[in-house]
């Protein structure tokens, strides 16, 4: 299927981002060009495929509960660190990745969706296709969303 072969390798990465879990990330990578097959062999065909396949993943991840889970784990991951300073670079990294992760989890579903879709390169007319609002809602939703995410990695002390 040229869908999968075009699409997999970024979706699998946008649901990565949205559940921080390799093996759920998969599944619903899975279930999402299941559901396109069933779409094709009943004839209806998305008129944008690529933007109908990181909603209908973003609505899948969505349903599946992740984002409490992924706040919940970093929180405990945060109250378990020592006190010192990273030891070098690779693991500020990993903290500041982290701690976006997190701070994405805490958005909206369709906000999160939205910036991971413009981090992957989609333009906004297919952004606002996908979450399923006009351009100007979605350009206004994406802005709060970033300033949210700014305010969060503030208070969490992360600078890039």
């Amino acid at each position: 299927m040229r869908a999968f072969e075009e699409h997999s390798g970024k979706l699998t990465s946008f649901a990565y981002a949205m559940t921080r879990d390799r093996d759920v990330a998969d599944d619903l990578v899975q279930e999402t060009f299941l559901r396109l097959v069933k779409e094709l062999g009943a004839g209806r065909t998305p008129d944008n495929t690529p933007a109908w396949l990181f909603r209908v993943c973003a609505n899948l991840a969505t349903s599946r509960g992740r984002r409490v889970t992924v706040a919940q784990r970093f929180l405990r991951s945060v109250r378990s660190l020592p006190d010192q300073a990273p030891a070098d670079v690779e693991t500020l990294r990993r903290e500041t990745n982290s701690a976006l992760l997190a701070g994405l989890a805490t958005l909206p579903a369709d906000a999160r969706a939205a910036l991971l879709m413009a981090s992957q390169g989609f333009n906004g007319r297919e952004i606002a296709e996908a979450v399923g609002k006009s351009e100007m809602a979605t350009r206004t939703m994406m802005f709060r969303a970033r300033e949210k995410l700014r305010v969060y990695l503030v208070k969490e002390e992360v600078h890039s």
